[in-house]
C-alpha cells in the first residue's frame, strides 16, 4: 500500500523534463499578479507597472501556451494558469472581443447618433504620406461616415490661402453646424494646432480642462444637445512618450547585435521617457476625471490617450463608465498603427446612462490612428 501511494506521488510531481516549464509557469503567475495592479497604481508612485501594463496581451497569449502544454502533459497542473487569469478575468474583456453587435441594447427607443473619434495627425499636413492625397482621403471617410459629432485629435486649421482650410470644409461642404476648437500651439501663417469637436446637433456650452503643466496637450468638453437631452463629450489629447526616430530605430536593432554601450544609454533614455510620460498622463487623467465628476449631463469621453486598457490612465477615466468597445466591438480593437502596433489606444467610454452599440475600428490607414465609431443614445 506503502509503495502505491509513493507511486501516485511521484506520479503527481513535475518529471524532471516538465519542471524548467513548471519554474516558468510559477514565474509568470508572479508576473501577471503584479500586472493586475497597473490600472490602480499611479507611475507617480511605481512607474514600472507600466510596463507590465503593455506586455498584458502577450502574457495571456504565453499562458495560454501553459494550458495547452499542461494539458498535454499534466491536466492539474493547468490550475496555476487557469486560477492567475481568473483573478483578472474582467481584463481579458477589455482587449479581446469575439462579436460585435450593431443593434442598440434592448430598451433602448432613441434613434441614436453616429460618433466618430479620430487622431488625423494633422491631416498629414507635413507630408508623412502625401499631403493633399491623404487629407482627400480623410475628407472621403468623414463623408461616407456622415458622423452626428467628430471628435478630432492633432487636428489643423489655417484661414491662410496656401494651406487647406480644414474647419472651413467641415463646415461648408460636410455640413456640421457647431464645432468647438482649441489649439495648443500657434504658429506663423495663421497655422493652429490641437483638437476639435464638431456636431450637427446644436452646442449648449463648451468648456476646457486645465491641466496644470503646460504640456501641449488638451481636454475640452462640449455640451451637445442630442434627441431632447444633453450629453457631455469629452475630447482630449494626452501625453506621449515621444519617442523619436532614434529611439524607434534602436528598438528595431535590438535583435542585431547592439552593444552593451548603446543598449544602457539609449535603453536608459527610453525608460526615461516611458515614466516621464505615464506621470504626465496620470496628472492630466486626475484634472478630467474631477471635471467630468462635476458635470450636470451625462458624459462621453472620447480621445488618444496613449495608454492601453490595462493602464492607470485608463482605468482612472473608466471608473465605473462603459467602454464603447466592450459593448458591442469585435476582435483587439487596435488603433495605433505605428512602430508599435495594434495598441488600443484611442478609447471611446461613456456614463451608465448613454447606450452604445455598433463600435467599429475603421479600417483606413490615413493616419498613424485608426478612427472609432460608435452609435450612443440617452438612455
Amino acid at each position: 500500500m506503502a509503495m502505491s501511494d509513493d507511486r501516485e506521488l511521484l506520479k503527481s510531481r513535475p518529471s524532471g523534463w516538465h519542471r524548467p516549464m513548471w519554474w516558468a509557469n510559477g514565474l509568470a503567475v508572479l508576473v501577471l499578479l503584479a500586472t493586475y495592479l497597473a490600472p490602480h497604481v499611479s507611475p507617480k508612485l511605481f512607474w514600472p507597472l507600466v510596463l507590465l501594463a503593455y506586455a498584458y496581451p502577450f502574457q495571456v497569449a504565453l499562458h495560454g501556451i501553459f494550458l495547452l502544454y499542461w494539458l498535454i502533459a499534466r491536466p492539474k497542473r493547468m490550475l496555476l494558469s487557469g486560477i492567475a487569469l481568473l483573478i483578472g478575468g474582467s481584463h481579458i474583456g477589455d482587449h479581446f472581443q469575439l462579436r460585435g453587435s450593431a443593434a442598440p441594447p434592448e430598451g433602448v427607443e432613441a434613434e441614436g447618433t453616429k460618433l466618430i473619434s479620430w487622431n488625423v495627425r494633422l491631416f498629414d499636413l507635413y507630408n508623412w504620406d502625401s499631403n493633399d492625397r491623404t487629407r482627400d482621403a480623410i475628407f472621403d471617410v468623414l463623408r461616407r461616415e456622415d458622423a452626428g459629432i467628430l471628435c478630432l485629435q492633432e487636428f489643423f486649421h489655417s484661414s491662410d490661402k496656401r494651406y487647406f482650410r480644414t474647419r472651413d470644409a467641415l463646415v461648408g461642404e460636410l455640413g456640421y453646424r457647431a464645432e468647438h476648437m482649441a489649439w495648443s500651439q500657434k504658429a506663423r501663417n495663421d497655422q493652429h494646432f490641437g483638437i476639435a469637436t464638431f456636431s450637427r446637433h446644436p452646442i449648449v456650452r463648451r468648456g476646457q480642462v486645465a491641466f496644470a503643466e503646460r504640456s501641449g496637450n488638451l481636454c475640452i468638453w462640449t455640451d451637445v444637445a442630442v434627441e431632447g437631452d444633453t450629453v457631455r463629450v469629452y475630447n482630449a489629447h494626452l501625453a506621449s512618450f515621444h519617442f523619436g526616430d532614434q529611439d524607434y530605430r534602436f528598438l528595431d536593432s535590438l535583435n542585431t547585435g547592439t552593444d552593451t554601450e548603446t543598449i544602457k544609454v539609449r535603453g536608459g533614455r527610453i525608460l526615461g521617457l516611458l515614466r516621464s510620460g505615464s506621470v504626465r498622463r496620470a496628472e492630466e487623467v486626475a484634472a478630467i476625471v474631477e471635471d467630468m465628476a462635476g458635470s450636470p449631463h451625462p458624459v462621453v469621453f472620447c480621445g488618444d490617450i496613449n495608454d492601453v486598457p490595462m493602464s492607470y490612465a485608463y482605468g482612472q477615466l473608466r471608473g465605473n463608465r462603459r467602454d464603447a468597445f466592450v459593448e458591442s466591438g469585435s476582435g483587439t480593437g487596435g488603433t495605433y498603427i505605428g512602430k508599435l502596433p495594434r495598441l488600443r489606444i484611442d478609447h471611446i467610454l461613456h456614463d451608465e446612462a448613454i447606450a452604445s452599440w455598433g463600435f467599429e475600428v475603421l479600417p483606413e490607414e490615413l493616419s498613424d490612428h485608426r478612427a472609432n465609431r460608435v452609435m450612443i443614445a440617452v438612455r
